[in-house]
Parts: C-alpha cells; structure tokens; sequence
C-alpha cells in the first residue's frame, strides 16, 4: 500500500520511476537482539530458515540479476537507512523483485527494481568493505557445514537417540571416537571449521561457533526422537533457544525509496518508511510482526463490511479505493509513515 501510493503520487505529477528500491525485515528491538545472530524468530524457524534457500532474481541498472537458493547468503550487502542512521543492517534479495514491475505498473520505466529482507549486520574490522559478517554470513557458514540438510541422517537413524554434541561431532567430520580430554569448546569448533575450508576467514569461523555454542549442540543432552534430519534438529533447536521472552519486543522495519526523473529534467527521492514495535501492556507483549500482518487484514476487512470497496472477488490493496483509507485507518490505529521528499 505505502509503495502503491508513493508511485501513483509520482505518476500524478507527470514523473517516472528510474529506481524502485523496498526493504522489509522482522527483528529483535535492540535489547532482545542478544544472542550471536542478532535475530529472533517472531515467525515459524523451519519456515524462516527455508526462506534463505529461496532463489532472487532482481533488476539493476538494467540488468536481469539471478542469485540461486545456496549462494543467497553470500549476496548479502550492509545497508543504511538515511532517517534511521543507528541501524546497523544488511539486506538480502528477496525472491523474485522482478514480477513487481508489472504488479506497481513501473516495468517499463523502471531501470532498478529490487526487494530485499533486513537483518542485522555484524561487526567488521574492515570497516570500508561490503562484505557483512552478521547474520547472513553465520547462516551461510552453517548451511555449508550441514546443519539445514533436509536429508535424513544417518546418526539420526539408529535406535538409541544421540545426543546434540554427538550430532556435532558428525556434521563437523569427526565421525570416531574423539579423546577423553578433548573439550568441544568456541576454539575447537572454530579449528574445525577452518580446517574443513567452510569459510573465508577466522572472523567468520569464530561468530559461527559462538552461535553453535549458543544453540546448544555442544551439550550431552539428546535429540528429540522427532527429529529425522539435520534440518529439524537445527529448526527445533533454534526455535528453543531464539525464542522471544513474553516482555520482549521485536520490530518491523519497511523501507521504500524511489528516484523519480520529472519532464523538466529534474529528479527526486521519494522515501517511506514506516518502523513498528511490539506493544507491552500488563507485562505481556504483542508481536509487532503480529500487529503489521494482523491489523491490516482487519482494516480490509472493516471496509468490506462497511461497504468502503465496491469491487469485487479477490483483490491486492494497490488501487486508491482500498490503500487509501486503509492506510488512514492503520495511522489512526498507530502506524505511522515517515515520508520524505528530496
């Protein structure tokens, strides 16, 4: 809706979409992003994690660009939010950019057309680069080590259940028996994960192991008899140790921006961004990703049922008659848009 009438508002005033750039992205609040991955699951994990084998494919300058399901972690890019300059952010493609052109009407006009998924970004020692070490980068290197197979494993097959370290053990290529001694600590993961080439750098080993230690697969405990496939240990695993506490709040961040050529040979950016919390009353709290998703589904629903929107069937809100008291009635609500023109 915020896209929709952001082009429409361009149209009306004889202008034409060069670039269409949106991001969105589900997030602790920073005080919930405590954990190695700076991420929370607000949302299903199993269905979280599948969306990072998703392949993208999006238009830039005028090129088509394709990012296949296993390299997309590797496509992550640091991002800043010119209103929001605090957040640290990283974006990755998200699915297939290209079928909105023709969706918002700019498919002709428009040489950029791209959308992507924010997660926090890590710390970098080179700080000039592109090349993130947050999440998409912890997430790549635990995909390439195994721990996201859906194939069943073997070690998973046998009648009595193993346990999370001996899980680990498997994934990291140490199938035998390891010393007595040997303690499956932060270094000795991380030597693991060098020596089978998995990543680029020690920086990345090191945020990965911190992350596996977090997740608990160093530990005695077994396996849930539920689990057949490195997949589910890692989704169940996850969904019990990135779990928002019941006074935690999370955000969700959607960023528009458009650059806008003009008959008179002038240009603008338009931008909309609209940053939503999770509301904590009586020591609970409501998701922010449950009150973007829920709420406007609601709102549609008031307008159908006071006779606000004559067409009928199945509809997308990008027509006037739908976004625009939608979205009056959501900023009524609490939704408020940032929208800037420059």
């Amino acid at each position: 809706m915020m896209a929709m009438k952001m082009i429409n508002q361009a149209h009306a005033a004889k202008g034409k979409i060069r670039s269409f750039l949106s991001y969105c992205g589900g997030l602790p609040s920073p005080a919930a992003a405590n954990n190695p991955l700076a991420y929370k699951f607000s949302w299903s994990p199993a269905g979280a994690i599948r969306a990072g084998w998703n392949s993208a494919a999006y238009r830039y300058q005028g090129e088509i660009i394709h990012i296949e399901g296993q390299r997309l972690y590797d496509s992550a890019a640091k991002l800043r939010l010119p209103d929001f300059p605090a957040f640290a952010l990283e974006c990755l493609p998200n699915r297939n950019s290209l079928v909105y052109g023709d969706l918002y009407g700019i498919g002709e006009e428009a040489s950029t057309i791209f959308r992507g998924t924010l997660r926090y970004e890590g710390m970098l020692h080179h700080l000039a680069s592109y090349q993130t070490l947050g999440f998409s980068q912890i997430m790549g290197t635990l995909f390439k080590i195994g721990f996201f197979c859906t194939e069943s494993n073997l070690i998973l097959k046998d009648g009595i259940r193993p346990t999370h370290a001996a899980f680990l053990l498997g994934l990291l290529g140490i199938n035998g028996k390891i010393l007595p001694d040997t303690v499956i600590d932060e270094r000795y993961i991380t030597d693991r994960i060098l020596a089978l080439g998995l990543c680029k750098d020690k920086e990345t080993a090191v945020k990965t192991a911190k992350t596996i230690i977090f997740l608990g697969f160093q530990e005695p405990t077994e396996i849930s008899s539920s689990c057949k496939s490195p997949f589910e240990v890692t989704s169940l695993r996850m969904e019990e140790r990135l779990a928002y506490s019941k006074t935690e709040q999370d955000i969700v961040l959607l960023h528009h921006e458009l650059i806008v050529d003009y008959p008179d040979s002038h240009t603008e950016t338009h931008r909309s961004t609209l940053l939503a919390l999770g509301r904590t009353e009586n020591e609970k709290t409501t998701m922010a990703m449950a009150l973007t998703v829920g709420i406007p589904a609601a709102t549609g629903a008031l307008l159908l049922l006071a006779n606000k929107i004559k067409a009928n069937g199945v509809l997308r809100p990008i027509d006037p008659e739908v976004y625009e008291p939608a979205l009056d009635i959501l900023e009524a609500y609490g939704f408020k848009l940032l929208e800037k023109i420059e």
